[in-house]
């Protein structure tokens, strides 16, 4: 199955080519593969593109809704100059027809995935390659809004280890991910900042630890949120957490947003933390 512009364009029919944004990748060069996740937000799919394994994120967009249809292409403009080693990389992208990502595939699965019957000293690692990322879009001034197991991905890298990055970090374009009580992992603030993604990635490190779900699996949306909310509270600490890795997790942690230590301590902390467990 290959895409197609709505309208049939050809291959020279795609408009001016100085006009035409530098990620833009045209349709008739990518088809369909694998078809490995669906949701609100659209498919996504594993294929190749120019000899080269690849992931497609295909959004569902209104094609009446310009506001939308603009947000996609500013949201394929940011991620495009986002190259870091802890972001998943975009290739390029397509805002003719039905618009699509092309996008690095995670050839080890999600974090959660990936960590089952891992060592520590792997998990900090992975945490610490997590947390490099976080703190590339806060310099840029991005803030992830939705870090979980599942939003971090684990990838080949050049020197031939497993590096985990952050994934769907612009998405903003469409639902792009469900939320369910298990993986509430916000302090459910009224405005995201900076330290809502420093609260988020410490409860990744809790479910990095235990390999469970920080509140369970089987809380409601509505009791964790008066766990957090109105009692102020943290999920119970894995009997298989020491006390370095627990501080670490409850400094991040905090009900007071500002109280939360900032990105380069939580990196400093991973990494030795991981030097702890040889």
């Amino acid at each position: 199955m290959q895409f197609a512009a709505s309208n049939q364009l050809g291959q020279d029919e795609f408009g001016d080519p100085n006009e035409l944004p530098l990620w833009f990748i045209p349709p008739y060069q990518v088809q369909l593969g694998k078809h490995i996740a669906d949701g609100s937000f659209g498919a996504v799919y594993e294929k190749e593109w120019l000899d080269t394994e690849v992931v497609i994120k295909q959004v569902l967009l209104d094609p009446s809704d310009k506001e939308n249809w603009e947000q996609f292409r500013s949201e394929a403009d940011l991620w495009f100059t986002l190259n870091h080693p802890n972001l998943i990389k975009l290739y390029g992208a397509c805002h003719q027809g039905r618009p699509f990502f092309v996008c690095e595939p995670a050839s080890h699965g999600t974090l959660a995935t990936y960590l089952k019957g891992k060592n520590r000293r792997t998990i900090w690692f992975s945490i610490g390659d997590a947390a490099l990322g976080l703190q590339h879009l806060h310099d840029h001034g991005i803030i992830h809004g939705d870090i979980k197991g599942n939003n971090i991905l684990v990838c080949d890298s050049t020197d031939g280890y497993p590096t985990a990055k952050l994934a769907d970090f612009v998405m903003k374009v469409a639902d792009w991910v469900l939320f369910g009580g298990r993986h509430l992992n916000v302090c459910l603030e009224f405005v995201q900042q900076f330290a809502s993604d420093i609260y988020s990635l410490g409860m990744c490190i809790l479910e990095a630890i235990s390999g469970q779900y920080p509140w369970g699996n089987t809380l409601p949306d509505a009791v964790v949120a008066r766990n957090v909310v109105e009692m102020q509270q943290l999920p119970a600490r894995p009997e298989c957490m020491n006390d370095h890795e627990w501080q670490l997790v409850t400094r991040m942690c905090r009900y007071e947003p500002h109280r939360r230590i900032p990105i380069g301590a939580v990196i400093n902390c991973a990494f030795n933390l991981a030097g702890q467990f040889m």
